[in-house]
């Protein structure tokens, strides 16, 4: 049996991404241009999927959605760093925005080609104030949440 709390866990898990992501930076910093050189689905084997479920769509399931784009919260990990700010720092980030949710196919296709909101937040969308469910919001797609507490 584990000495760790679920809480414990999941503070882990994302302090565990933003380490990763820090090393990555360490290695890249220097080259021109400033880019992020690293796959955005890194996300999915760092951090199970069970810890950052925020909630299913009322019209059903069937893919798996991340509220705020993978490639936006890598961007954003490496802008901070490149701005000073260390690891707790981004594992804070990561924790705030990195989410997912169950929606429908059809969600999905509206979501990504439709609206064009594939890789993008809505509007003037910011890290550190912005609703993660900005994108559904926009899509209209309601979501029945999960115990946030988990």
């Amino acid at each position: 049996m584990s000495s760790y709390t679920p809480e414990d866990l999941k503070q882990r898990a994302f302090e565990r991404a933003a380490w990763v992501l820090e090393h990555h930076w360490e290695e890249q910093k220097d080259l021109l241009p400033r880019a992020a050189r690293v796959h955005s689905r890194m996300f999915d084997t760092l951090i199970h999927s069970s810890l950052i479920l925020y909630g299913v769509s009322i019209n059903g399931t069937g893919h798996t959605e991340h509220l705020v784009p993978c490639s936006l919260i890598r961007d954003q990990a490496f802008k901070m760093f490149w701005d000073g700010k260390d690891v707790n720092a981004v594992a804070l980030m990561l924790r705030r925005t990195l989410k997912i949710a169950h929606i429908t196919k059809e969600e999905a296709r509206i979501l990504d080609f439709d609206l064009g909101l594939k890789t993008t937040m809505p509007g003037v969308w910011c890290f550190e104030t912005g609703d993660v469910t900005a994108r559904l919001d926009v899509a209209g797609i309601k979501l029945t949440l999960v115990d946030l507490g988990q």
